[in-house]
């Protein structure tokens, strides 16, 4: 298993600093890159005629940005954990390759086998050319695992290798809380795929290895989304109500007697209901 993607942020650097320094480890050259959303300012380093990565400045909150993919990628993860430990990461590409026949019907049958029932696949169509190779994906994208085989061997820009066996299995990792992001920024590639239950099962099964299971930080539940309406919505009825009972006590005492009236009215309705 190796890195395939890596990306995150670093605080307490200057922007042009993190991008010369990952250009040096890398052996490429730094250049001015195109604003990218919030990131008003970007350096872009090129490897051998491709985008190795870019960084960004995140001018709200003085944070740098990095994000990297390709084969590059393994080389920017060791980069940025020795020069910048501090970082946490929100996403990492971790992929292994196979190149046999039948590897990506082979390695589509055994993600099935072990992701659960409640994680759904599907074929997904990423070009309208069939020559350019499936690809099967499992998962919710954006969500903190996604799983995708696809047949790497195919590709338009791959097809020069002659390697038409070739398929890869990915898993995009997006780890959702702080602590989660901390975590990451430690991790062995193949520990990655420890952060899920159903891609823990997969990748012990990959590799036949024993792989740690990181129980990160879950992401707040909607509980707190729910809340948070609540208090907005009617922040000035909340305000009226503790001046008019006094404290926040009283009010939970009156929401008390306001379900427990309610409840029994729908309790009446459905006693008078069931006897007519």
């Amino acid at each position: 298993m190796r890195f395939d993607g890596y990306a995150g942020t670093i605080r307490g650097q200057e922007f042009p600093y993190v991008a010369e320094v990952l250009a040096g480890s890398l052996g490429g050259v730094a250049g001015k890159g195109k604003a990218r959303k919030r990131y008003g300012e970007v350096i872009d380093v090129d490897l051998a005629g491709h985008l190795a990565v870019w960084v960004g400045w995140d001018v709200a909150n003085g944070a740098v940005y990095f994000e990297g993919k390709g084969d590059s990628s393994a080389d920017l993860a060791r980069a940025v954990r020795v020069y910048f430990p501090e970082h946490t990461v929100s996403r990492a590409d971790v992929c292994d390759d196979y190149d046999e026949e039948g590897a990506f019907e082979k390695l589509i049958n055994l993600t099935r086998a072990h992701k659960g029932p409640r994680v759904k696949g599907a074929y997904v169509h990423l070009s309208d050319d069939p020559g350019d190779g499936k690809t099967w994906a499992a998962g919710v994208r954006g969500s903190p695992a996604f799983t995708r085989v696809y047949e790497a061997g195919k590709h338009p820009d791959r097809l020069h290798l002659c390697r038409p066996h070739w398929a890869r299995v990915e898993m995009e990792a997006r780890p959702h809380t702080p602590a989660g992001k901390q975590a990451m920024a430690r991790m062995k590639p193949l520990e990655v795929w420890g952060t899920a239950a159903w891609t823990h099962r997969v990748a012990e099964a990959l590799s036949g290895l024993e792989i740690p299971r990181f129980l990160l930080e879950p992401r707040p539940t909607s509980h707190d989304k729910t809340s948070l309406y609540l208090a907005r919505t009617f922040h000035r009825h909340f305000e009226e109500w503790k001046a008019d009972l006094g404290s926040w006590e009283c009010i939970g005492r009156e929401i008390e007697q306001i379900w427990a009236e309610d409840e029994e009215t729908k309790r009446r309705w459905g006693t008078s209901q069931s006897v007519d």
